[in-house]
């Protein structure tokens, strides 16, 4: 635990990181036309979303695609290939707001 967690509240900290993935997870799917991995009563402060189709399926493409969102966009998240479908994983932190993945849209969009 740290200091921050102690400062905010321990059970705020984590609401807060629940709310954030659960909307996160809602909206990726609606932007993307897609649904999340896991239902909302399975999800933490983690959320999977399958990426848009024209992405790939590869692991060779989901390499690509981080590299492209790590060292173009500036934006670190986990992206994997899994059943034929590129998947994304956003972790939803106390130092995260919705903004940041109004970001991962928009540059997932631009690929």
């Amino acid at each position: 635990m740290c200091s921050s967690d102690l400062e905010l509240g321990l059970e705020s900290v984590q609401a807060y990181n629940h709310e954030l993935a659960l909307h996160s997870g809602r909206e990726l799917a609606r932007r993307w036309n897609t649904s999340m991995v896991a239902p909302p009563s399975m999800i933490g402060a983690m959320v999977t979303i399958p990426l848009p189709q024209r992405l790939g399926a590869t692991s060779e493409d989901a390499i690509r695609v981080r590299d492209i969102l790590l060292f173009e966009k500036n934006i670190e998240v986990h992206v994997y290939a899994w059943k034929g479908r590129l998947r994304v994983r956003v972790s939803a932190q106390i130092y995260n707001a919705f903004a940041d993945v109004e970001r991962l849209i928009n540059a997932v969009d631009s690929i």
